[in-house]
């Protein structure tokens, strides 16, 4: 990616918060003998809301028996439509959605949570749902009794809740999450930044780092990296942005070298998230990156989240619309908005 970030200006942007704890009476359908015990209990809010879009994200709890895969769906009151979702894959018929879990979330124990997110559009007002239904049983908060099956037959308990999908729990200290890439990366900060974003860092001048830059330890990029550290603290988390130039691309084991060496900046125990480059509406391409380079990106990153050797988190993709980018590669000032709204959905 170029050398430079770009820094467009960014217009004023107001957040609108709302949320809704979902409770509703659970079916009394008669289970199967084998069937698990349904109960389930859903969070819905707005993070961030702007005119004709906005950011949407769920909570899902199941406080029934284990589930192997899951399917949650929903009504909206108005004429909300999702445009796009990130750890879960949402389908829209009028005004019925449904999510389905994807292959790193699909197990919940009971009372383990996962959580996943939307951008959308709304036009003349945008309530929040509130007829949840997992795995076709309402959600209330409580759980249907189990029927009396013999202890052989019953359901195994599932695994407990990945780091994959366990959200952040609470607010975290503003600056406490680094960041490394190239300029994407850079636009997204900036983006995060100018909408109100506190948790991550801020632009810090990665322009052109590309994954090669960031595989030496001791490069130009990493004492970059430590000096924004110097200053608000070895960080508990740090975001890896995969980025790539079309001649170099990268491999499973740079990116891999690139979550070790993100280890040994941050703090001890640091969380660690991983991500592609942002992807384009079709028919677009980054010059910069080539001919399905972003998809490669990430690709790599999804790779690395499904490798239980790494212990990353991959919280979605990034997604720039065909208006929203200056160069053909680069956000435009829209686009930043649009990232950084993305960035503060996926942690904060």
């Amino acid at each position: 990616m170029r050398s430079h970030p770009h820094k467009a200006g960014v217009r004023p942007f107001v957040a609108v918060t709302m949320s809704i704890a979902v409770t509703a009476a659970v079916s009394a359908a008669v289970a199967a003998p084998a069937a698990a015990a349904p109960g389930c209990r859903v969070t819905y809010s707005v993070s961030s809301q702007w005119p004709g879009g906005f950011t949407g994200n769920v909570n899902l709890t199941n406080i029934g028996d284990p589930l192997s895969s899951w399917t949650l769906t929903w009504s909206f009151g108005a004429s909300q439509q999702v445009t796009q979702a990130w750890n879960s894959t949402i389908t829209q018929i009028g005004s019925q959605v449904t999510a389905r879990n994807v292959s790193w979330n699909g197990s919940l124990a009971t009372n383990a949570s996962t959580s996943f997110g939307f951008n959308g559009s709304w036009n003349g007002s945008n309530p929040a749902p509130t007829n949840f239904t997992l795995n076709g049983t309402a959600c209330n908060g409580t759980a249907q009794p189990s029927p009396t099956i013999s202890p052989t037959s019953g359901p195994s308990p599932g695994p407990s809740v990945s780091p994959t999908t366990s959200p952040t729990p609470g607010p975290q200290p503003a600056r406490s999450m680094g960041f490394i890439g190239c300029s994407m990366a850079e636009n997204v900060a900036q983006g995060y930044v100018a909408i109100g974003g506190q948790r991550m860092w801020g632009p810090y001048g990665t322009g052109g780092a590309v994954v090669q830059s960031w595989t030496n330890t001791n490069s130009s990029s990493w004492q970059a990296f430590d000096r924004q550290a110097a200053q608000y603290g070895r960080p508990t988390a740090v975001w890896v942005q995969i980025c790539i130039f079309a001649q170099n691309g990268a491999t499973y084991n740079e990116v891999r070298q690139l979550i070790a060496n993100a280890r040994q900046h941050a703090a001890p125990g640091a969380t660690i998230y991983i991500s592609g480059q942002p992807l384009y509406d079709p028919g677009q391409t980054c010059f910069l990156a080539g001919a399905n380079g972003p998809e490669l990106t990430d690709s790599l990153a999804r790779q690395a989240a499904a490798d239980a050797t790494q212990n990353v988190i991959y919280p979605g993709t990034f997604h720039l619309r065909s208006n929203e980018v200056s160069d053909g590669c680069h956000a435009n000032t829209a686009g930043q908005q649009s990232l950084g709204r993305q960035a503060l959905a996926y942690w904060g």
